[in-house]
């Protein structure tokens, strides 16, 4: 397993071809080139997840082309509030490159996600029953990979993500107000031309350790896996410094079945508890998606490329299993 390196100064080459490798570092104003079908094909997205021990505030705002999504949950433990919506033809919703900004705004209602100069992130919520102002700190290293998606067919994706953040402010929701002091967050931007069918397994949770020091993580699988196992998204946060974990495998079933995330050599071994999810399936004949992100605690082992190893004990965060057809 090789550790992260430095990244280059563009996504793509000159003629075109991705830079492909995981990086510790952030590519200025990443975004994906290519021509009409490229642009047409691709899709893009930035998520945001702040976890508390009693709290989750998740918000995503996407668009895949002929659809805008967007959507916005709180989770005060068991309890699930959520508010989504679609706009056909994305009208209303923009998710700008890594470092600009991603809003999806529609009548009473607003998720903006919009990147600050010292490279955190301003979160605004507006929508019925969920308010949200809160800032995240840019004091981590992000994570960025740039690989082929479609495993040797020369789809272009990258994605830019960073785990362990901290993060304050307030939110409401159905009236209860919370102050965030301390809490911690997990950013994702991801672009890419994915194949016609996707599906992915990905995990993330950030808190402190037991003895106080700050962690951030990133599993996944099924999307920016590297077809000669050089490189992958997986990565450890620990003082705000990423390091490369091992490809791992995902065994999960549906609510309240406890997941297993583990890699070939023992560096991941983690157990998800789950205490709810958000869900939600869209069939449009040609396209279609069946979404889960469960929202819960991680608990086990994780040893990086450095050598670094740590243990969690209930660390919050969330875990997701889509496909898509689109």
């Amino acid at each position: 397993m090789e550790d992260l390196s430095a990244p280059p100064a563009t996504i793509q080459d000159a003629r075109g071809s991705p830079h492909e490798g995981a990086y510790a570092g952030t590519i200025p104003h990443a975004a994906l080139d290519g021509g009409l079908v490229a642009r047409l094909r691709k899709k893009s997205w930035r998520f945001v997840g702040v976890f508390r021990d009693d709290l989750v505030l998740a918000a995503a705002v996407a668009d895949v082309g002929y659809l805008g999504l967007a959507f916005a949950y709180v989770a005060e433990g068991p309890r699930l509030v959520e508010r989504a919506w679609k706009a056909p033809g994305a009208v209303g919703v923009r998710v700008g490159p890594s470092d600009g900004a991603s809003v999806a705004l529609a009548p009473g209602r607003l998720v903006a996600l919009s990147p600050t100069r010292a490279g955190g992130l301003t979160v605004s919520i507006d929508v019925p029953e969920i308010h949200a102002a809160l800032d995240i700190e840019g004091d981590a290293l992000p994570l960025t990979v740039v690989s082929d998606v479609s495993q040797g067919g020369g789809l272009p994706g990258v994605t830019v993500k960073s785990a362990g953040l901290v993060a304050r402010g307030t939110v409401t929701v159905e009236g209860r107000s919370y102050t965030l002091d301390d809490a911690r967050a997990c950013v994702d931007w991801t672009e890419a031309v994915f194949p016609r069918r996707t599906v992915w397994c990905w995990a993330t949770g950030a808190g402190l350790l037991a003895g106080g020091r700050p962690i951030g993580f990133n599993l996944a699988r099924g999307v920016h896996d590297d077809a000669r196992g050089r490189f992958s998204e997986n990565a450890l946060w620990l003082d705000g410094v990423p390091s490369a974990l091992p490809g791992v495998v995902f065994s999960h079933a549906p609510l309240p079945t406890p997941w297993s995330i583990h890699s070939e050599d023992g560096a991941v071994d983690l157990v998800f508890e789950p205490r709810g999810e958000r869900h939600e399936d869209v069939n449009l004949f040609v396209v279609s998606s069946r979404f889960r992100q469960l929202f819960g605690t991680f608990s086990g082992r994780l040893r990086d490329a450095r050598g670094r190893e740590v243990r969690l004990e209930g660390v919050p965060g969330v875990a997701e299993d889509h496909e898509a057809v689109w």
